[in-house]
Parts: structure tokens; C-alpha cells; sequence
């Protein structure tokens, strides 16, 4: 896949799901539109992995990916689904966007990357500034917003953390068959 196009799809699909995730919250509650959409989720990736010819692996090294994955994708939906209760989907988008930064982080903590190099450290701090100037006269701060803010901010550790530690175990497992594990393995009691 070609980098734009990738980016492209990056840049819809995180545009977009926190509007979907405002959207199938209201009225049924933020646990319902967890579960239904990781069920959903589980099924289609259940379909490709058999479309696509595919096997799941079930050594130690794929199982631990599996449940590590699993507690990413389960915490985080979870904590996203939780915050879209109390700040607009804007301002969720936005704070996702903190994911590369904490991610890398993370990566230069626990796997000594160097992927922080001076450059990108003043390019991060011009975007979270231009952010914050963005942001600052349009945000209402009560409980509730900073309730928000929070569950946000502790989906994007969850994220960055469990892939990080999926980069670590190292077991090598192709996507379609991490995400089809991560649905099935459901630390979620709600599930």
C-alpha cells in the first residue's frame, strides 16, 4: 500500500469513528456500543481470515499477542465509548491524535528506539501548541469535560502501551489474525 493512500485511510477512519462511536452510544448506553461493535468487528474479521485463506496461530508467543491485543482493543474502545458520553467527537479526534507521541514514548522507554530525534520532538511541540491555541477559548472546563478529557487520555495510553508490548513480545503475527484474536480474546466483563 502506498504511503498516501494509507495516510488517507488513517486520517478518515480516526476522523470518523468518533463520530460513529457518539452515534451508536445514544440511547442504549456506552457498554451496548462497545460489545455490538466488537461482536460486529469479530465476525467480519472472523469472514476475511476464512475469505482470505488464513489460519490463526496458537503457539504461547500468538496467544500472549492475542490477549495483549485483546486488552488494548477492549480498554481503549471501552474508555473512548465512556468519554464520547461528556466531550464532542472533535475534540476526541483531536486527542487520539496524541497516540504517535506517547506511542513513541513508550517505544524509546521499553525497546531504546530512537524514533524521538530533535526534529520530530519540535515538530510534536508545534502541533500540540497550534493544537492548544485551537482549542483553548472553545473548550467549556467542568467535571464533566475534564472526565472526558481524562477517559480519552487513558485510552491513548492503553493503545500506545499494548502496542508497544505487542512490538515487544515480537510473535510476528499478521494484522488480520491480531485483530480477529484481540476481539475474541475479551478481557471485557460487558461481553
Amino acid at each position: 500500500m502506498s504511503v498516501p493512500a494509507a495516510y488517507l485511510g488513517v486520517v478518515l477512519i480516526w476522523s470518523t469513528t468518533p463520530l460513529a462511536i457518539k452515534w451508536s452510544s445514544e440511547g442504549t448506553g456506552f457498554l451496548f456500543g462497545v460489545a455490538s461493535r466488537m461482536l460486529l468487528g469479530m465476525l467480519i474479521c472472523l469472514a476475511l481470515i476464512v475469505l482470505l485463506n488464513r489460519r490463526m496461530r496458537w503457539y504461547h508467543g500468538a496467544r500472549l499477542t492475542y490477549l495483549v491485543a485483546g486488552i488494548g482493543l477492549w480498554g481503549a474502545m471501552t474508555s473512548v465509548y465512556w468519554s464520547a458520553q461528556f466531550i464532542p467527537s472533535g475534540l476526541i479526534s483531536v486527542l487520539f491524535g496524541l497516540n504517535p507521541v506517547v506511542t513513541g514514548l513508550m517505544a524509546a522507554i521499553w525497546l531504546g528506539e530512537r524514533v524521538l530525534t530533535p526534529f520530530r520532538i519540535a515538530g510534536l511541540g508545534l502541533g500540540l501548541a497550534g493544537l492548544s491555541i485551537v482549542f483553548a477559548h472553545s473548550l467549556e472546563t467542568d467535571a464533566d469535560v475534564a472526565l472526558g478529557i481524562a477517559g480519552v487520555l487513558l485510552l491513548v495510553h492503553i493503545h500506545a502501551a499494548t502496542a508497544v508490548w505487542i512490538k515487544r513480545i515480537g510473535a510476528g503475527i499478521p494484522a488480520p489474525q491480531t485483530t480477529t484474536g484481540a476481539r475474541s480474546s475479551s478481557p471485557c466483563p460487558c461481553s
